[in-house]
């Protein structure tokens, strides 16, 4: 199952903060919380053996990729036994912008009592397509700020490698569109296409809610392995000066084990991140 399909089955983001005192300066810590897409098969065999896992780990919060067969009511109970905020979700963008999908769309993020959802992919060959998209993304985003909710759109590598004119279509896209759509960075994808996390970071200073903490390796899942290219200090740093609320982790290499959320949070500990 790719990771669209399993996304039309349900959804999966975002908000709070804390202050965090160093030796030199006091740094506001941001949560911390992992996308379940991550760890989508351990889900499967066990859901919430798996979220009182995560949570022993150190995660604050969940963001939801899909269901796994829950109501909202359903998932909002459980994530608050296991002591888990719901971090956000992530719907198709056909259960957005389309019209007829928006209303029940809107309510399961309000019930949930996600604070953000994200888009999770999109692409158009044309200037034309995008601007629509951006049109439509714009309706719906205040459909969701109506209900106290915010709408974004997360990347992957195409936005920031293809260009119209010369402008990439991540900033195409948010430039066609209302200031009421948000974003949730890939710092990974965005490595992984040449782009610099650091600069789209600081283009938008509150704008940015979440961001996927992703290893910028097709070898490691794991954040800070050897094979992963991010400067996880710079990042973490532009995060915060962004105004950035949640470092959510996405590990996409081993979706049948724990081992690379594990290993990313005990790293992001030992940045003094978590």
């Amino acid at each position: 199952m790719n990771r669209r399909t399993f996304l039309k089955t349900g959804a999966a983001g975002l908000c709070g903060l804390a202050l965090q005192g160093s030796a030199a300066a006091a740094a506001r810590k941001l949560q911390v919380g992992v996308q379940l897409w991550s760890v989508r098969k351990v889900c499967d065999q066990d859901f919430p053996g798996t979220l009182r896992a995560l949570r022993t780990m150190g995660y604050a919060g969940v963001q939801c990729g899909g269901f796994f067969g829950r109501t909202a009511a359903e998932l909002k109970a459980l994530f608050g036994e296991v002591g888990l905020a719901p971090a956000g979700m992530q719907m198709q963008a056909d259960k957005i912008v389309k019209p007829e999908n928006l209303a029940a769309s809107v309510a399961f993020a309000k019930e949930l009592g996600a604070p953000c959802l994200f888009v999770p992919h999109f692409d158009a060959p044309t200037p034309d397509g995008w601007k629509r998209f951006g049109e439509q993304m714009a309706t719906a985003a205040a459909a969701f700020k109506a209900a106290g909710i915010r709408l974004g759109y997360h990347n992957h590598q195409h936005e920031f490698r293809d260009t119209f004119d010369g402008v990439c279509k991540w900033e195409f896209l948010y430039r066609n569109t209302s200031d009421d759509v948000c974003q949730q960075l890939d710092i990974g994808h965005c490595t992984l296409a040449g782009a610099d996390p650091v600069y789209w970071l600081s283009k938008y200073p509150g704008r940015i809610p979440a961001v996927h903490v992703k290893a910028a390796s097709t070898a490691s899942g794991a954040i800070g392995s050897p094979t992963d290219t991010v400067n996880w200090d710079a990042a973490f740093a532009a995060c915060e000066r962004a105004g950035t609320e949640w470092l959510v982790v996405e590990a996409e290499v081993r979706p049948d084990a724990l081992d690379d959320v594990r290993s990313s949070i005990d790293f992001m500990k030992s940045k003094g991140r978590a």
